[in-house]
């Protein structure tokens, strides 16, 4: 009995001992960029979307962006860079899911705000500032056209346009890329004096997608570089009419003396033996 009640009090000193042993820990720990919220698929990727905390280096696996790997930790490489795919809170941001950042067709397309298009517009260097636009710039766009005006309408238009015209049809468009050769060379311009065309390409809603469409199939696309921070007036205001006739003092010049000619118009009316001319005025020349 004494034999087994020393066996009895030293297995209990064993176990005391076993479960009062304090727990090891997980083992040198290394601070990684996690989520600090849900990010969807697309998102350009910011400081305020992420926190750098503590994860086990035994735990850590290809892509992990380490905090000691960035001497200025406020500034990751992959800030800006937009989301390959969704992202939880919490979960660690790898170099796999972002997308790549040098001009990639997919980092074009996750730049795209929600529910805009990216056209793409040909111009020169004429018709595009020089070549000074630059990707984040914002332009205005305007088409310059050739009217064809009906032969039974041509003598109601002779005010308004005489064969040529001009209109902003997109206004405050964002630039998104320019072609690469047009952005690193200013100097595109042939020897032969022949202008090189390259492409811009714009971010605009689906309608703005449409009208562009059109417009370069209506004649000469050119691109009005913004200040800064520029607001446009009030949609309400009427903007005056662009035409060969407003702008040409000449055309207006031969307008003036051809409505002047029509005011003075006369009738010759026969009475008997008597003849008497009647000046008329000429309605169609006042527009009424």
């Amino acid at each position: 009995m004494g034999g087994a009640l020393l066996v009895a009090i030293v297995v209990a000193m064993l176990v005391q001992a076993k479960l009062g042993a304090k727990p090891q820990g997980p083992g040198p720990l290394s601070q990684i960029l996690v989520a600090n919220k849900h990010l969807a698929t697309g998102t350009q990727l910011t400081a305020e979307d992420t926190r750098w905390q503590d994860w086990p280096e035994s735990a850590i696996f290809t892509g992990v962006i380490q905090k000691k790997d960035y001497p200025d930790d406020k500034q990751p490489e992959v800030y800006n860079a937009p989301l390959r795919r969704t992202i939880e809170s919490g979960e660690p941001i790898t170099t796999q899911a972002m997308l790549d950042s040098k001009g990639a067709t997919s980092f074009l397309a996750a730049s795209i705000s929600p529910n805009m298009r990216a056209v793409s517009i040909p111009v020169s260097l004429d018709t595009s500032v020089g070549g000074f636009i630059q990707p984040g710039d914002h332009v205005d766009i305007m088409l310059a056209y050739t009217v064809s005006v009906p032969s039974d309408a041509q003598q109601f238009s002779q005010q308004m346009v005489n064969r040529f015209g001009s209109q902003t049809v997109l206004s405050n468009v964002k630039i998104l890329a320019v072609d690469q050769a047009f952005k690193n060379d200013p100097d595109t311009a042939s020897t032969d004096g022949k202008t090189s065309i390259r492409n811009i390409t714009v971010e605009v809603t689906k309608e703005g997608a449409e009208t562009l469409a059109l417009s370069k199939l209506m004649g000469d696309l050119s691109l009005s570089l913004r200040r800064i921070g520029e607001v446009d007036a009030p949609a309400s205001t009427v903007n005056p009419l662009i035409t060969d006739v407003t702008t040409v003092d000449l055309l207006k010049r031969m307008n003036s003396i051809v409505t002047k000619i029509k005011s003075n118009s006369t009738v010759r009316i026969y009475s008997g033996t008597g003849i008497q001319n009647v000046p008329v005025r000429n309605t169609n020349s006042t527009g009424q």
